[in-house]
């Protein structure tokens, strides 16, 4: 994206030379030789950057300065004056200027001085939209993760691919789109941001707002310009959860700018350019909601370059220790508590539950344990169950089967095919050992997963 500059000076001289010198930067300058003409172009488009003159024929640009720093979303102000003194610099300062200029200003020092408000202004965006992104400290230790954490890697090194996440509520889409974010800007994402939107958490008619922004006068309540989150994701990655519910209208501009990777704000002019890793999520069926004309197909095939299913917890069970283990150290933390773990006879009782609302559940879980333990580890007493959803089973019990909807058994290669799944997720996904467990030779064994299907959804 081309950072804008509008330079507001009197003099002739001063504004060539500082024009010259930004455009030869990549720089998109505009100048104004006094403030009736500085306010028009802030209202037509606001500039990141706003080189101000003290002295200007119409006014103090002190007064300007204050003036346009009451604004919503105000541009990055440096005041240049030919009266240099410490107290000009100190006012200019609490008046909300970035920096001071005195004149004659040398081009290697503006340039400096603007490249500098820029990286403020960076900073500004960052602590406005900071995501405390979960640490990757949970090694994987299920064979669904751990093949799912090497495609993000491997995925990372495409930056401009557009990723779909899909899979059930709670299964973890946010945290795969953070690590992705992190493996694509190492060292851990830490300079570039990280834009979190809830596409169904945002009313219908401000979606494209929130995204794209507006300037001033787009519409009647639009007093001030905003820049949108997308433009606030510049170099860094831009997360759409709930996409499926993203607006008709939304969803056409939003093609658009994939496309390109430029929009304009709403009542813009000025094309904005950036570089950002698009990462969307849905819980839903996509391809049902494309045949039902509800999420359009050009937008999904957009989307969808790399599609990714991110395994529920029902399916990498081995990780229920390890992130129980991570959340109850939040919420103790969080909560000044002295718990460090679970009990064996806890530990347990969680392994035999089925989490239908996966890791999102199982944190839950977690927090009210840590609220109710008495001790410095959780008691199965404290592990608090949903009754509607309870499945346990006897701790002694390894394998069991539903059976159909009329009560009828299920057939063997269906009890077969579950049987040697479980066996699997047992032996961590190592197939020599499930083949030892079962007796049988290890090509026997190949052939057999071939027959049942299964090796296709390894």
């Amino acid at each position: 994206m081309k950072p804008s500059v509008l330079i507001v000076d009197d003099e002739q001289i001063f504004r060539v030379l500082a024009e010259s010198a930004l455009a030869s930067e990549g720089f998109e300058v505009r100048v104004a030789p006094n403030l009736a003409r500085a306010k028009k172009e802030i209202d037509r488009a606001v500039p990141d950057v706003v080189l101000l003159d003290r002295r200007l024929p119409d006014g103090d640009g002190m007064n300007f300065l204050r003036e346009i720093r009451a604004e919503g979303q105000p541009p990055l102000v440096i005041l240049v004056t030919a009266y240099a003194d410490i107290a000009n610099a100190v006012e200019a300062l609490r008046a909300g200027a970035v920096d001071y200029l005195a004149k004659p200003v040398q081009p290697t020092d503006l340039l400096l001085k603007v490249k500098k408000a820029l990286e403020v202004r960076g900073l500004r965006d960052r602590l406005e939209l900071t995501q405390r992104l979960v640490p990757h400290t949970v090694e994987p230790k299920s064979l669904a993760m751990r093949t799912f954490m090497r495609t993000l890697e491997q995925l990372a090194q495409s930056p401009f691919t557009p990723v779909l996440l899909v899979g059930p509520s709670g299964a973890g889409k946010q945290y795969a789109a953070e690590a992705l974010h992190r493996f694509t800007y190492p060292p851990a994402g830490s300079d570039s941001p990280f834009v979190d939107v809830n596409c169904a958490a945002i009313p219908a008619d401000l979606i494209e707002g929130t995204l794209f922004g507006w300037e001033r006068g787009a519409f009647t309540d639009a007093r001030t310009s905003r820049r949108g989150l997308i433009e606030m994701a510049d170099r860094g990655t831009l997360f759409l959860d709930e996409i499926a519910e993203l607006p008709d209208h939304s969803q056409a501009k939003l093609l658009k700018f994939l496309d390109a990777q430029r929009f304009r704000r709403l009542g813009g002019e000025r094309e904005i350019e950036v570089s950002v890793r698009v990462i969307a999520a849905t819980n839903r069926d996509v391809d049902a909601f494309v045949k039902a004309g509800k999420f359009r197909e050009d937008l999904y095939h957009r989307l969808s370059v790399f599609v990714l299913n991110v395994p529920a917890l029902a399916e990498r069970t081995e990780e229920i220790p390890e992130l129980a283990q991570v959340f109850i150290e939040q919420c103790a933390k969080r909560m000044k508590k002295r718990t460090v773990g679970l009990s064996a006879e806890a530990l347990a009782k969680l392994g035999r539950y089925d989490f239908p609302g996966n890791v999102r559940e199982l944190k839950n879980i977690i927090e009210r344990a840590v609220i109710l333990s008495a001790d410095s580890k959780i008691q199965p007493d404290d592990i608090v169950l949903p009754q509607a959803s309870r499945s346990e089973a006897p701790s002694n019990v390894f394998f069991g089967v539903s059976l159909g909807q009329d009560g009828a058994p299920p057939p063997v290669d269906q009890v077969e095919r579950a049987y040697v799944q479980r066996v699997l997720e047992h032996m961590q996904g190592k197939r020599g050992a499930a083949a030892e467990v079962l007796g049988i030779s290890y090509p026997t064994f190949l052939r057999r997963l071939r027959e049942l299907g299964i090796d296709r959804d390894a």
